[in-house]
């Protein structure tokens, strides 16, 4: 999974494709509380993290990602934040209850250790503190659609994608994590076939 993805980054370094369709939307969540920490979990390249400061410039950022390729280019983008290496399945190398907030888009679906990755996000939040994640949606019309016009191509084994969440199973990982979903909502197209969903949770 690592070289997968460091060949991924050293491919990307700027915005990703769907970054004009997801944060007209998302950025309206981001906390403006001054002395806050703010975590982008898979934070890629940093470009969000670069949005984030636009918007909260007195919040502490951090960034984790998989791909050391990526955090070199945030880096060199935001010296001023703190960046760490994580690994699917591992624990993540900061302290418990550290996060103010917690932003991760389109990150989970390519995740093999969900659960682990669910748990040791509301470790690292503090009670009180809240989560954003989006994934792509899938609800039971695009379902049908997808395997009528395009299974092949949306599960595709080559693709990135390895998690495939339904509204249901998505709030039922944060349940279980104690994370009380509190605003969910949809971008891209029209509902019942919004390209992705997004949750706003609270510990």
């Amino acid at each position: 999974m690592s070289k997968f993805y460091e060949n991924y980054w050293g491919g990307n370094v700027g915005y990703l494709g769907d970054f004009n369709l997801k944060w007209p939307k998302l950025k309206k969540l981001i906390p403006l509380e001054d002395n806050i920490t703010i975590i982008d979990f898979g934070c890629g390249n940093g470009k969000i993290l670069e949005e984030i400061k636009k918007i909260n410039f007195k919040a502490r950022l951090i960034g984790l990602d998989v791909s050391e390729t990526a955090l070199e280019q945030a880096r060199r983008n935001l010296p001023e934040v703190e960046f760490y290496k994580i690994n699917d399945g591992e624990k993540i190398p900061l302290k418990s209850e550290i996060a103010d907030f917690i932003f991760s888009s389109e990150v989970i679906e390519h995740i093999y250790d969900i659960e682990n990755a669910f748990s040791e996000m509301a470790r690292i939040l503090r009670p009180g503190g809240k989560i954003l994640l989006t994934t792509p949606y899938h609800g039971l019309i695009k379902n049908l659609l997808i395997t009528i016009f395009a299974f092949n191509k949306h599960f595709n084994p080559t693709g990135l994608h390895v998690r495939f969440f339904t509204k249901k199973t998505l709030l039922n990982l944060l349940i279980k994590n104690n994370l009380k979903p509190i605003k969910i909502g949809y971008y891209g197209r029209f509902w019942p076939i919004s390209h992705s969903i997004y949750v706003l949770a609270q510990k």
